[in-house]
């Protein structure tokens, strides 16, 4: 939840950072007279929609509203009591929580796995319907699983515009023999040479928050 929202703080509010930084540090800057040149906003009454409510999903949903962001949550409509209780706007599809929305963070998981067809239930629920309710400029972040997501739509949305930026988080394996490329992230890779400067892609890194245990762990476990 907070790689999460750490990705949404790298580009909203919209400042560039490294740039400013390399023109103080290089002693290139006048604040009185360069400043206005690089305005900037709040995060605070902008919209978050959140795609479920598991314990991440609703953290994120904290986070977000405690930045001061309008948050509506898509979940099964079991929970919609609960999501309303603690402050939240309940959708009962993804469109209606991604409409109007700035900012948008996916937490569904991959859902039930069709044994007939071979796909998971909540593949590409990110689609383009989803997509286009957002807001011009929106930002996308996927730090569940890559194939929540149409890669496709994803593609277009970033082309148009209506996504100005996509953080991803998705395992990607490569072959020690041959070097071959697989895994879910396979599919983003050539949207980053595309889309120069609108992605950022992650190996399934911040879904690893609890890594050095999981080290010491399995080290225990060679051990023995």
């Amino acid at each position: 939840a907070q790689m999460a929202m750490k990705a949404v703080l790298k580009v909203l509010p919209d400042l560039p950072v490294a740039t400013l930084h390399r023109m103080v540090a290089e002693g290139d800057f006048d604040t009185g007279r360069q400043l206005k040149d690089f305005p900037t906003a709040k995060l605070e009454g902008r919209k978050m929609a959140v795609l479920g409510y598991g314990n991440i999903g609703r953290e994120v949903a904290r986070l977000a509203k405690a930045f001061g962001m309008k948050v509506a949550i898509y979940a099964r409509e079991h929970h919609k009591r609960w999501i309303e209780a603690e402050g939240f706007e309940y959708a009962a599809t993804p469109v209606a929580a991604a409409t109007g929305a700035d900012v948008l963070s996916v937490h569904i998981g991959l859902g039930r796995l069709d044994p007939e067809t071979g796909a998971y239930s909540n593949a590409a629920t990110v689609d383009a319907s989803v997509l286009g309710a957002m807001n011009e400029g929106a930002v996308l972040v996927n730090y569940d699983r890559g194939e929540v997501v149409d890669v496709a739509a994803l593609d277009a949305a970033l082309a148009s515009g209506r996504i100005a930026h996509a953080a991803i988080d998705a395992d990607l394996f490569k072959d020690a023999a041959t070097g071959r490329l697989s895994g879910p992230m396979l599919p983003y890779l050539p949207l980053e040479e595309r889309h120069k400067g609108k992605l950022e892609l992650l190996p399934h890194a911040a879904a690893d928050t609890d890594h050095p245990s999981r080290v010491a762990g399995a080290r225990q476990a060679v051990d023995q």
